[in-house]
């Protein structure tokens, strides 16, 4: 029994020892090895899948779930948090081993936390961090909190340095690195660099100097050798010193060896110590020899210094064409057999031929060859930007204002059952726009007809809902701030769209609702409406175009004609040089201004008809020498024009509307009265390009934009800058100049000249308007005038009866005759009145 129990006991733990080998070797076959290569996989699938989700592969819903929680996170940073899991997984199947966190990652995690801070600094708006749209465009919410902690503490520019130093304080430490040895390195080689380069400047100086002393030798011994003479043995004198090598050594001691005199002359040496005392001669005394010249220009050719021979050729004064009488040319057998006054034969020098056409260049005393400017002409200096006053700095900040705006839209779109996300806020000086994405099914007129409810809930005086923005697919919801920041004229004329905008008229308007300088070019719109209730800011925008004009054009390149029937609007500009007339105040007056405008513009196209050219600028480029300068015709209030003279303005605007802008000539309009007796079919079809401001209804929009807007305005220069070729209207707010700084900057172009007014625009202002009516259209006109005389009676139906004529035409000679002043105005029932006799028709209208 013991054995048996024995021998069953050994078989056991034989089965069992087995079992447990097995076992352990099926733990060995499923190694921590291929565990590892699993995370690794997963990783590698989850960093693509991630991947694919941020560059818009579809996904599904999981997909962008997940997108959408990392873009929370991380914003834009998140794609460096699918690659980096790329990376992990891949280390994971290489070194199958656990990846712990190393030093690298530490300090790469906290580098990625910094440049999300960073990027939401740089990206995103002050106000705007926490928006969605900002949060996944930026650097998340964790960018987002960086962001907010530091610009609030430190300010945007503070934050900015704080982020970039922590990057490379990390950097520095991470690597161990010295700024100071790659500065030492870089150094060391610029002064090895700059020792090379001052040791070839030195070498070349040093033979440039030898070279010239030698040069400075020839040329001396060259002039000494010239008073000498030649060489009495009869060998001929020394060459030019131009002509010697400059390797060539010659003592400087002795002309005799540089002219290689040979032994039969003594060798003349010079001193070069200083004489100790002059002692004079008494030359009078001295029979053998000659009164010699004072002056080198008394003395023979041949007796001169070469170099005093040079300066009499070649001297300052230069003669002119006028100067200059070309005789006849010496023939050149005379020439034969004579020498120059260095000895040289002068039989092979051909004689140089004067033509009587060629003009020589003129110069001033100092030898300059520039044409010297008229006696008189003043070179114009432009305004400097310096005496406007900058407004206020637009804070892009208010931040709890758009946040709290932001929030409430919000709420109250989704209380109407309106899917709608907030994409971005633009705040400009007055008005702030908040950009809306509706959901897929909503309806843009559902949001449009909740402008009403928006306002009350955002407590805001009047709101402006834009749908949809142009180039956007979004709606735009304009909000006034409850802090107006206004905007001066130097905000908009100190900066580089101003500055860069070459050519035409430019004019500045003001900032859009972004705060970017909005500055617009008269030629291209080419002729602009201006209206708006009163005081809404009509005349201030006259004003500011007027400014840019003079701050940015001279006076022979824009001329202006200002017509303000207001008298009081724009009189502060009488007596600048831009002005073809004075500042026109009478509405007669006005009438013939514009007559004669349209008179110009028919002589300008004339000219350009001769030339071949088909507008202003071509014609300036073709003709630099009698260039045309643009014209702005600017009328403050055309309702008054049109109560006086309506039929003679209109005709006027609608002939330079038509054919203006191809010479140049510009009109501005401006009414506070956007009435259609005002604003006429014609003249709206002529001026395409408008402004509204604040108006009392949306009749009066229509009229000006031929759409509503302009009523949800809130004044105070707010507008609506409708040009040509434009889809909708910019809001803009208008830029503002004050009446001191209008002064002063008249004053300074003032004092650079005095006005230069055109006598035909002053003569046209002097003539008669009824000068410039032709009375006598009609043939029958002056049978119908002697008819009249000689009956004493004047009426409609004796003037049909007598020349068979309808009702029209006899009833249009009747009013020729009361504008005439032959007869008088109708009197009802009565007759006519006569008021003058044949002989003061024949001698005022006849002779």
């Amino acid at each position: 029994m013991t054995k048996g129990k024995t021998r069953k006991t050994s078989r056991t733990k034989r089965t069992t020892g087995t079992r447990q080998k097995a076992k352990t070797a099926r733990k060995a076959g499923t190694s921590p090895l291929l565990k590892y290569e699993i995370i690794g996989i997963c990783c590698i699938l989850a960093g693509v899948f991630a991947t694919a989700g941020f560059i818009g592969v579809d996904t599904g819903r999981i997909g962008h779930s997940v997108d959408d929680i990392l873009s929370y996170i991380f914003g834009l940073g998140r794609i460096v948090v699918s690659l980096s899991l790329i990376v992990l997984g891949l280390k994971y199947i290489v070194i199958r081993k656990a990846c712990p966190v190393s030093k690298s990652w530490a300090v790469g995690t906290w580098i990625y936390i910094l440049l999300l801070g960073l990027v939401h600094l740089l990206v995103i708006p002050e106000g705007t961090e926490f928006l969605p749209h900002s949060l996944s465009v930026g650097g998340g919410i964790v960018g987002a909190v960086m962001a907010l902690v530091l610009r609030r503490f430190l300010g945007f520019f503070g934050a900015v340095m704080a982020i970039t130093g922590a990057c490379i304080v990390t950097f520095l430490v991470w690597k161990n690195w010295s700024i100071s040895k790659p500065v030492a390195v870089v150094a060391d080689k610029a002064g090895q660099e700059a020792a090379k380069v001052s040791g070839k400047a030195v070498e070349g100086l040093q033979d440039a100097s030898q070279s010239l002393k030698q040069w400075h030798e020839r040329r001396r011994i060259f002039d000494l050798q010239a008073v000498v003479g030649d060489d009495p043995l009869g060998r001929p004198a020394c060459g030019n010193p131009d002509d010697y090598p400059a390797d060539m050594e010659r003592p400087a001691s002795t002309i005799a060896d540089a002219c290689d005199l040979g032994n039969g002359v003594e060798e003349v040496r010079f001193d070069a110590s200083p004489i100790e005392e002059d002692v004079p001669y008494d030359w009078a005394s001295d029979d053998s020899y000659e009164e010699v010249p004072e002056t080198p220009e008394e003395m023979p050719e041949d007796a001169r210094p070469y170099s005093q021979i040079h300066e009499t050729v070649v001297g300052d004064t230069v003669p002119t064409a006028h100067d200059v009488q070309p005789g006849p040319a010496a023939p050149a057998a005379s020439l034969a057999g004579e020498t120059d006054v260095l000895g040289h034969d002068m039989g092979d020098v051909k004689p140089i031929e004067v033509e009587k056409s060629s003009v020589a260049v003129e110069t001033s005393e100092e030898g300059s060859s520039a044409v010297p400017k008229a006696a008189g002409e003043k070179t114009y200096r432009l305004p400097p930007v310096s005496m406007l006053k900058p407004g206020p700095q637009h804070i892009i900040g208010l931040s709890d204002e758009v946040r709290e705006n932001a929030r409430i839209l919000q709420e109250t779109l989704q209380s109407f059952n309106i899917d709608a996300k907030i994409l971005n806020a633009s705040q400009g000086p007055s008005i702030t726009r908040y950009e809306l994405e509706p959901a897929a099914g909503v309806k843009v007129s559902k949001i449009v007809h909740l402008a009403d409810d928006i306002a009350l809930k955002l407590a805001a005086t009047d709101i402006r809902i834009e749908a949809p923005i142009p180039g956007k697919a979004a709606v735009g919801i304009e909000v006034p701030n409850k802090k107006l920041t206004g905007v001066n004229l130097r905000d908009v004329i100190d900066t580089d769209t101003f500055r860069k905008a070459a050519g035409g008229v430019p004019v500045c308007l003001g900032k859009d609702i972004a705060g970017n300088p909005i500055v617009a070019d008269l030629t291209k719109m080419p002729h602009l409406l201006v209206a708006g209730s009163t005081g809404s800011g009509k005349s201030v925008c006259i004003n500011t175009f007027i400014a840019s004009i003079l701050f940015k054009q001279r006076p022979e390149d824009v001329k202006l004609i200002l017509i303000d029937p207001k008298v009081v609007e724009l009189s502060n500009y009488n007596g600048i040089p831009h002005l073809l007339t004075p500042v026109v105040t009478d509405p007669k007056k006005a009438a013939s201004v514009l007559r004669w405008a349209v008179r110009e513009m028919d002589d300008r196209y004339k000219r350009f008809a001769i030339t071949h050219t088909r507008d202003i600028s071509r014609y300036n480029e073709l003709h630099p020498e009698d260039t045309m300068p643009f014209i702005v015709i600017i009328i403050d209030e055309l309702a008054d024009l049109m109560m006086m003279a309506s039929d003679d303005v209109e005709k006027s605007i609608i002939r330079l509307g038509q054919k203006a802008r191809a010479c140049g000539m510009h009109l501005v309009l401006a009414t506070q009265r956007p009435s259609v007796d005002v604003l006429t079919g014609l003249i709206k079809a002529n001026v395409p390009s408008r402004i509204a401001f604040a108006v009392s209804s949306q009749v009066d929009s229509r009229t000006i934009l031929d759409m509503a807007g302009a009523e949800k305005l809130i004044g105070k220069g707010d507008m609506l800058f409708y040009p040509l070729g434009a889809s909708k209207p910019l809001r803009v707010q208008g830029a503002f100049i004050s009446d001191s700084e209008i002064d002063e900057m008249v004053e300074f172009i003032k004092a650079q000249g005095g006005p230069n007014y055109d006598e035909a625009v002053q003569k046209a202002q002097s003539e008669n308007p009824e000068d410039s009516v032709d009375f006598f259209e009609d043939d029958l006109m002056r049978q119908a005038i002697d008819m009249v005389l000689e009956t004493g009676q004047a009426s409609t139906s004796m003037l049909q009866r007598r020349f068979r004529v309808g009702y029209t035409r006899a009833a249009r000679m009747i009013d020729m005759m009361e504008a005439m002043h032959i007869v008088g105005p109708n009197n009802g029932s009565k007759p006519r009145e006569i008021l003058m006799t044949a002989d003061e028709v024949q001698q005022k209208y006849l002779s």
